[in-house]
């Protein structure tokens, strides 16, 4: 399985530049292709390229796609889980500070949301 997700980033990288991973709560996470190698140990897709690793469980994951755009859904996670996090609703009205993202998506009601961490602000989706 791993040689043919291998074989076709190597087929699409000139086409589509991005590689967009979607957990299985609606969060997404944009790659660029650009020297990417994926790996899959113990459970975990394990994507690095020239900027870095990241580690996705396999069994949060709900898909995974090619893209031209960065930032596809306008709903982008590249931040770690364990930052400490304000929730905002997309209206700006504040509704709490966690501490890391999993913490939050499990109090929060279906719906869009807007994370800000001590590094980045950007939105998730919970579903």
């Amino acid at each position: 399985m791993a040689l043919m997700i291998t074989g076709m980033l190597n087929i699409h990288a000139y086409e589509y530049p991005y590689l967009v991973l979607q957990d299985s709560n609606g969060g997404t996470t944009t790659v660029a292709v650009d020297n990417l190698v994926i790996t899959i140990v113990n459970g975990n897709l394990v994507a690095t390229n020239d900027n870095g690793s990241q580690t996705f469980s396999l069994k949060d994951l709900s898909k995974m796609f090619f893209t031209q755009q960065a930032d596809l859904t306008g709903i982008t996670n590249t931040d770690t889980y364990d930052d400490v996090v304000e929730i905002y609703t997309t209206g700006g009205v504040a509704l709490g500070k966690y501490e890391n993202e999993n913490t939050a998506k499990a109090s929060l009601k279906p719906g869009l949301y807007i994370l800000k961490s001590k590094s980045r602000t950007y939105k998730i989706a919970v579903k």
